[in-house]
């Protein structure tokens, strides 16, 4: 199992650290860093997965086209990572001239913290009662080759159920399964930890960047208060922040440890850059988190609508809202879609 969680950590952390390279250097975002990398990966990985798994689900496509049509999509943008291979140079050079700073108590506290709750998850494990509805999904997808045609908690045939056809997150990990030869079970219970609740830390690292840039001390101590909120601070399992501590293969605790702080950081972003940048990764993480769960159909919008309408009143500028209005758009068209399916 070892070696299935380390060559699943290397294709996913390493795949999309090159695509957010590519996505970097499409949108004029330098001098970003690696761990910056990763997340936009992650998030445009998520994103394109959705623009993929919809339309194939509703046209009653295999799970092996789907399997064989994402894996070269992400293989592109992995492969055009790879031509910036200065970009990457130069930001291990910065990283390995600068790692002194990152020794603070906070960051080394943090990292304990982490140690210590990967250790937890992996010998401790919590299953959640709704992995008999979702991880059989994605035990369905590979043992049946059908996307959504077969009910898993019975193993019938079965129409789509509405709530949460546009929102596969389970095909995910079926994915990931697939290429390294596990089955989706063992992917979400025993590898998928390793995955997510990195992922989520890489995230509060960046909010700790941009909240203070100048001080690295009260950045460590932030990420470390972020691991402490997510191990110590929930006594009810359904919440957001216990999701990523005992269940962070679930696709509502992806959205709501990973995507709802990552668009956050977007927000935090766009308010000091309005380049145009930001605001379509903005949108893009606001997609991708449509694949985590139908409420972030719903969710992501609400927050980005609330969030820019807020920014728009301090900045007293408009064009705020608009450009928030329209990083929404793909939300948008997917509730409109939702809508149109259930009635």
């Amino acid at each position: 199992m070892r070696l299935e969680i380390l060559q699943t950590s290397l294709l996913f952390f390493g795949g999309t650290c090159l695509s957010g390279y590519a996505v970097r250097r499409l949108l004029k975002l330098e001098k970003e860093g690696i761990l910056f990398s990763v997340a936009l990966g992650a998030f445009c990985w998520w994103a394109l997965m959705e623009l993929i798994l919809v339309p194939m689900t509703m046209r009653l496509a295999s799970f092996s086209s789907f399997t064989v049509i994402y894996s070269v999509a992400v293989a592109i943008f992995a492969l055009a990572g790879l031509f910036c291979w200065r970009d990457i140079l130069d930001d291990l050079r910065k990283f390995a001239g600068n790692w002194r700073q990152y020794l603070t108590l906070g960051h080394l506290a943090a990292l304990l913290l982490i140690v210590f709750e990967l250790w937890f998850i992996h010998h401790h494990m919590y299953l959640e009662w709704d992995d008999t509805y979702y991880v059989n999904l994605a035990n369905e997808a590979v043992s049946s080759d059908k996307i959504y045609w077969v009910y898993p908690e019975t193993g019938a045939q079965a129409d789509f159920d509405k709530r949460y056809v546009l929102s596969l997150w389970p095909i995910f990990y079926a994915w990931l399964s697939r290429l390294i030869g596990v089955v989706p079970t063992v992917m979400a219970h025993m590898i998928m930890p390793w995955l997510m609740i990195p992922l989520a830390y890489v995230v509060y690292v960046l909010i700790g960047r941009r909240l203070f840039e100048d001080d690295v001390q009260l950045q460590g101590m932030f990420l470390a208060f972020a691991v402490l909120i997510h191990l110590f601070m929930s006594g009810e399992h359904t919440t957001g922040l216990t999701f990523l501590a005992i269940t962070p293969w679930v696709g509502k605790g992806v959205l709501a440890a990973i995507i709802v702080p990552a668009l956050f950081y977007w927000i935090l972003r766009a308010a000091h850059d309005n380049g145009a940048g930001n605001w379509i990764l903005l949108g893009i993480t606001g997609l991708g988190g449509c694949l985590t769960s139908s409420v972030g159909i719903l969710l992501a919008p609400l927050f980005i609508g609330l969030s820019v309408f807020l920014l728009s009143l301090q900045k007293r500028q408009i064009r705020y809202l608009a450009y928030g209005i329209l990083s929404c758009l793909p939300c948008i068209l997917l509730g409109l879609y939702y809508i149109r399916l259930t009635h």
